[in-house]
């Protein structure tokens, strides 16, 4: 399967955990943002016109299943794509003394980014005229926590589909010949 399908099928599968699965996680009413944690993940495996590339795939089927005519999770996802790979290379450069920084990397990175996602929501619900409080920014740290907690089984999925390779089926040596032809065909010449 080539990367494009991959990250395609990735995207796809983002949207679906997003809008299905997270709701079924919630704690304290506040579910984690999938997408994000896939799309640090997927960022990973490519720079960051490939997480231009698959954060607004991903952010256009989003807003499609979810009815949002704004777009203003096209801007977000978009911008976290293309972010995080330079995030994380910044951050590696600054830590490069410290060993075993990988994990730690990806983590700060999603951190951050969710927390903007957030941000740039709340200034959303600022400007519709929505009362912003303290609880609303206890629920956005809590968010990009959890999101960021989420991220090791993100990495896990998403190296999972990245590396696989099908199986090709073998040939039995039952079923060859002894010059190393396959005997069915030989019985049909």
């Amino acid at each position: 399967m080539s990367r494009v399908l991959r990250l395609l099928l990735l995207s796809m599968l983002g949207c679906v955990m997003q809008t299905t699965l997270s709701g079924y996680i919630r704690i304290a009413g506040v579910a984690p943002d999938l997408m994000i944690a896939l799309l640090v993940a997927v960022t990973s495996y490519g720079g960051p016109y490939t997480g231009f590339c698959v954060g607004s795939v991903m952010a256009m089927l989003y807003d499609a299943s979810v009815g949002y005519v704004l777009a203003l999770n096209l801007v977000g996802y978009t911008f976290i794509g293309w972010a995080a790979p330079l995030i994380r290379r910044f951050l590696q450069q600054k830590l490069r003394k410290l060993k075993h920084k990988s994990v730690l990397v990806m983590t700060v990175t999603c951190f951050f980014l969710t927390c903007v996602r957030e941000i740039l929501y709340i200034g959303y619900l600022f400007l519709i005229g929505s009362e912003i409080n303290a609880v609303t920014l206890l629920r956005m740290l809590l968010c990009a926590g959890y999101s960021t907690v989420m991220l090791l089984p993100m990495m896990l999925f998403v190296r999972r589909i990245m590396t696989w390779h099908p199986r090709r089926a073998r040939k039995d040596p039952e079923d060859m010949n002894e010059n190393g032809e396959d005997a069915a065909t030989e019985t049909h010449r």
